[in-house]
């Protein structure tokens, strides 16, 4: 097997303690935590901002948050100081807000951020991690650590590196996907904490369209941004697309704008609510659910949710339904589970040292994801994942041994404070 030096073709651009490639929910408060816990770090995201789907995919509410300390009720608060939390179902939160208070977590935590910065392959030497390949404005760049951690949410850097994985359900079908939109000047009796189930009123305008046309998605919802007349809006739907498929994510993402443009000038042709709204912008990045999940050293069941399952090592919990939109045009499986814990197994690749995972990429089951891949208990993952990479490289200590039950306390804090 060739060493780093020999696989190397592009100058290396840093050695880190912690490298996290993906700078979303997981990813950020994975660079903040090993960033605090004194680690050097490295964090690589290919958008302009950090937040992912927070703020790159609008996605709001922000699901599963309620009880959890740590970071992400850091996070809540400081929105809320900003004025920029609250709308629909009071836990919504303003895109540009989010933006700076990441930033500003991570400038804090002494966290090197390159935006505009895309993964391009793991350096891998004896079954190890040793560091990654970027690709940015400089050009093909590798960066050296101690421990990578995979936040990219399609678990590339695992793939990468060769750690297999699964996919989709039992067909290896994956979910609908979904591009998020804004609107701005929605109707003011939505614009409230309930927002609007859309459903009726796009039928409505279709049916007076005339064209035979109806909902992408049976559920659609408008998300009202707090303290302003912006909504987003999750709608579109988009069937049978593989995500690991650059043709059919670029198909998806046009078909998303073209069922936006057919929804909003029908509302502003035939309904009088909406006839001053204006479509303002689509997500820039495309809301994918399911993609890879890893195998690692415990895979999370539909039977572990069921029960409830605790664990010795759990670092990260969760109570949000099980929601699977189906791969094809049948709508949505749903069933409520009660409060279940993820154990730090989960995010440890089978068979290769220097890697972790955090997001909905781990390791589980296609249904069990369908779970704990909203963005509450992602954010919780990476952060114990943040605290684990820094406690290896500072004690030389192999991830697989590091004491995690330190980093439970703290993530678990607000949740007893609370009973």
């Amino acid at each position: 097997m060739k060493t780093i030096s020999e696989q190397l073709s592009t100058p290396v651009g840093g050695e880190f303690d912690v490298i996290v490639c993906g700078g979303g929910p997981a990813g950020v408060c994975a660079a903040v935590a090993a960033g605090r816990a004194g680690a050097s770090v490295l964090l690589v995201e290919k958008m302009n901002c950090l937040g992912g789907m927070w703020t790159s995919g609008f996605v709001n509410p922000l699901f599963d948050q309620e009880n959890k300390g740590g970071l992400i009720r850091e996070i809540v608060d400081r929105l809320s100081k900003k004025r920029a939390w609250g709308g629909f179902r009071h836990i919504s939160f303003n895109y540009e807000y989010m933006k700076c208070i990441l930033d500003d977590l991570c400038r804090e935590a002494g966290v090197k951020v390159l935006f505009n910065t895309t993964f391009a392959r793991t350096l891998v030497e004896d079954s190890t991690v040793k560091g990654v390949v970027c690709e940015h404005i400089g050009g093909r760049v590798a960066y050296l650590s101690k421990t990578v951690i995979d936040c990219t949410g399609d678990g590339a850097v695992a793939a990468s590196a060769g750690v297999e994985f699964d996919m989709g359900d039992d067909k290896g079908d994956c979910q609908a996907m979904t591009l998020m939109f804004l609107l701005s000047n929605i109707p003011q009796k939505y614009n409230n904490e309930v927002g609007l189930m859309m459903t009726p009123v796009i039928e409505a305008a279709f049916e007076k369209q005339g064209e035979g046309k109806h909902t992408p998605f049976a559920f659609p919802v408008l998300i009202p941004n707090p303290c302003s007349s912006f909504a987003n809006v999750q709608m579109t739907h988009m069937y049978g697309a593989n995500p690991l498929s650059a043709e059919d994510i670029s198909r998806a993402i046009c078909e998303g704008r073209q069922q936006i443009l057919e929804v909003v000038e029908a509302l502003k042709e035939y309904d009088p609510d909406f006839k001053d709204t204006d479509l303002v912008f689509s997500a820039p990045s495309l809301g994918v659910r399911e993609s890879r999940r890893i195998k690692g050293e415990y895979t999370v069941t539909l039977d572990d949710l069921i029960k409830g399952a605790t664990f010795d090592d759990a670092i990260a919990f969760s109570a949000f339904n099980i929601d699977i939109h189906n791969a094809d045009d049948t709508g949505q499986n749903l069933l409520v589970v009660p409060r279940y814990e993820i154990p730090y197994r989960a995010l440890i690749p089978k068979g290769i040292e220097g890697l972790l995972v955090a997001g909905r990429c781990i390791s589980g089951t296609h249904e069990a994801m369908a779970s704990y891949r909203v963005t509450g208990p992602c954010a919780q993952m990476g952060e114990a994942a943040g605290y684990a990479a820094a406690q290896s490289a500072k004690t030389g200590t192999p991830l697989r041994k590091v004491d995690v039950s330190e980093i439970k306390n703290h993530l678990y804090d607000y949740e007893r404070s609370q009973a």
